[in-house]
């Protein structure tokens, strides 16, 4: 069995970063803790109540650490008495400050799925799908105490192909990530090649938290940016419209022209088997399957002969 060369303290709350932590236990390295969110105790879902990074620190006994605040004592001892290497993060959601990136030899890195210094924030996977950006990648940065803003130590690309939400996107990341995480671990150890790349902060741009008000379709936009706005908001919050006083997620749909025409904005102008085909203004978007409040995913095709009409042609919808 190869020697345990470091000892790390893992912070992150969701899938994406559960594949580093997965990746990092069956290696080389020692996982001496991870940090992660507070339980959500108001979840709906039992199985949600814990994030899955504690399953997993459950599961395989690793010591687990959840701060409400970050600042507090009991927390900076508790970082001081593991005596970590490095601390790695990944989709943590939160500041370290930097008092507690000092007790860390090595320092902490950040694990950020974007080109940095472009889409520093909460959200880079669904920014750049907003955007219409072309490609993303992974940014392993040198932590510092601002947001995303730290030197970067490795990064690599990966292009964003036009039907990509922020699932697929993120999966694809996530072997990019990997890669990234091992070569920037393996700069770190050695002290002749620590030649990190400083960030210019005159082209950043900011990736905010998305929140569920950003996810209404408005008709008054292009084809293209309620493309871009429900693959980007996919599985959250999911993109929905307004009908009849309730809101319908879409859950599939597809694109039928990218040009301008005589309808209204959101226009109903055809409802058949393959969809409900509603005018933007610009472009025509074939509504496929969606989600009524309280209900299962249904297709278009299983609604359209219900006795409850729905979806009413040259309806104008708002």
């Amino acid at each position: 069995m190869s020697k345990k060369i470091l000892k790390i303290i893992f912070a992150g709350s969701n899938d994406f970063s559960l594949a580093h932590l997965y990746s990092l236990f069956y290696s080389k390295y020692v996982i001496s803790a991870v940090i992660t969110k507070p339980d959500n105790l108001y979840c709906k879902k039992k199985d949600n109540i814990f994030s899955s990074i504690k399953k997993f620190a459950i599961k395989n006994n690793i010591k687990i650490l959840q701060p409400t605040n970050l600042l507090k004592k009991n927390f900076y001892q508790s970082i001081l008495d593991i005596k970590a290497n490095i601390l790695i993060v990944s989709s943590y959601g939160s500041i370290i400050p930097k008092k507690i990136l000092k007790l860390f030899p090595l320092g902490g890195i950040n694990i950020h799925a974007s080109l940095l210094p472009r889409w520093q924030g909460a959200a880079p996977v669904q920014w750049a799908i907003l955007s219409g950006d072309k490609k993303t990648g992974i940014s392993v940065i040198k932590m510092n105490s601002n947001i995303d803003s730290g030197k970067i130590i490795y990064t690599l690309s990966c292009p964003i192909n036009s039907t990509d939400t922020t699932i697929t996107l993120c999966a694809k990341l996530i072997p990019i990530s990997l890669q990234c995480m091992y070569q920037s671990l393996n700069i770190i150890n050695n002290p002749n090649r620590k030649q990190y790349l400083k960030q210019d902060n005159k082209i950043k741009t900011i990736a905010p938290k998305i929140q569920k008000k950003d996810s209404r379709i408005y008709w008054s936009l292009s084809v293209r940016k309620i493309d871009r706005l429900i693959r980007a908001f996919t599985p959250w919050p999911g993109c929905q419209f307004l009908i009849n006083d309730y809101f319908i997620k879409i859950k599939k749909h597809s694109i039928i022209s990218f040009n301008k025409n005589n309808f209204n904005c959101g226009e109903i102008i055809k409802i058949n088997k393959k969809g409900v085909q509603i005018n933007t203004k610009k472009g025509i978007l074939n509504i496929e399957k969606i989600q009524i409040p309280g209900k299962k995913t249904t297709h278009i095709s299983q609604i359209i002969h219900t006795k409850k009409k729905i979806f009413i042609k040259n309806t104008i919808l708002k």
